[in-house]
């Protein structure tokens, strides 16, 4: 392969991208989405600062009954990130498909495919070149929607510290990974369909089954119950009146509360499995992580399924750096991250072996 030919392909594709009227649609929508999530953010943040200030000054008191909020920690604006996540889980599919879905079949339905491959220039530069193309566009749209959130953030007067800054740039990573999976498979369908129109139907059946179907599966009630049976339900007793019945009271509770955890941590057992496949779930799950990765160690560890004591003593574990608690959570989401890396590499080499060996007449 040559890096100058590769140069060149790689350049050509960016700009058709950026010249596109669907790229600067989709980019528009993509900075539309940051600057919602943005102004949503900066109101619950605001929120939940003041109810953790009044938690904190009740606590100083020696009050004992304080809300949940409390002991989850003091809120962080990067919370605002979890919620551009969630818009972007469907959109960065719809991006990704919409760079992706012609490429092959646009240059065979114009003929130009032929002109191409008619002059000293191989295959796989082609391919390559054109996916890297992509992957710059989409790298660029990130950068500037990285950039609009951080102006922003200080219009807001929110001045992220370095940790927090960290974190930012690893959403947009992520981010990235997220739309360019999708601009893979829609690469793969238009190196198979027969046109246009087929590849992008079939990139949206992948979309529907992989980031719609599959985490559905996991949560049908049918489908759990016949798995793992029924749920268990709490101890029915009446007021208790003896020491013996407060001791027998207290062993079902017990009895109840780690049948349920067992349960709970089967049920979120399935929903990984499945999440796996989903370029979906796997994007929720990693920007969770970075956004807000204090509740994602309570999920990841169980202690959202414990006593509510529990729940409070697991917290009070957790450190203050946010980015601390992330790198503490990798070993858990190693499967998320490996997924997140293999799914666009798998659907890119079917593309690059299906170009390199199609007969092109």
């Amino acid at each position: 392969m040559r890096t100058g030919i590769l140069r060149i392909i790689t350049g050509k594709e960016l700009r058709d991208q950026i010249r596109s009227k669907k790229f600067r649609t989709l980019f528009a929508i993509l900075l539309i989405i940051a600057v919602a999530g943005l102004i949503d953010g900066a109101t619950s943040y605001q929120e939940g600062l003041e109810r953790y200030n009044e938690m904190q000054a009740a606590a100083s008191e020696g009050e004992e009954d304080l809300s949940y909020s409390y002991y989850e920690g003091k809120p962080s604006f990067l919370g605002a990130f979890n919620i551009i996540g969630y818009l972007l889980s469907t959109v960065a599919a719809v991006l990704g498909i919409a760079m992706g879905f012609d490429l092959i079949t646009a240059e065979k339905e114009s003929k130009s495919l032929k002109i191409l491959l008619s002059h000293p220039v191989y295959r796989d530069e082609v391919i390559t070149g054109k996916a890297l193309g992509g992957a710059a566009a989409i790298a660029l749209a990130m950068g500037i929607m990285l950039i609009v959130s951080l102006a922003l953030m200080l219009v807001f007067g929110i001045v992220p510290n370095f940790e927090e800054t960290v974190r930012i740039l690893l959403f947009g990573i992520i981010s990235f990974l997220g739309v360019f999976t999708f601009f893979a498979i829609a690469l793969f369908m238009s190196t198979v369909a027969r046109n246009s129109g087929n590849a992008l139907i079939g990139s949206l059946a992948i979309f529907i089954v992989l980031g719609i179907f599959l985490p559905s599966l996991a949560g049908n009630g049918a489908l759990t119950n016949a798995l793992f049976g029924e749920r268990p339900e709490p101890p029915q007793t009446s007021g208790p009146s003896t020491f013996a019945d407060v001791e027998e009271h207290n062993r079902l509770w017990d009895e109840y509360q780690e049948k349920n955890r067992i349960y709970q941590m089967k049920v979120q057992g399935l929903h990984d499995t499945t999440d796996l496949l989903s370029p979906t779930r796997n994007y929720m799950e990693m920007v969770g992580a970075v956004a807000d990765p204090r509740d994602t160690a309570a999920m990841v560890s169980g202690a959202f399924y414990l006593d509510w004591e529990d729940t409070k003593e697991f917290y009070a574990t957790l450190p203050d750096n946010g980015l601390e608690i992330f790198v503490g959570l990798l070993g858990s989401l190693a499967k998320n991250i490996v997924a997140m890396l293999v799914v666009p590499a798998a659907f890119f080499g079917l593309a690059w072996v299906r170009f390199a060996r199609e007969d092109i007449r």
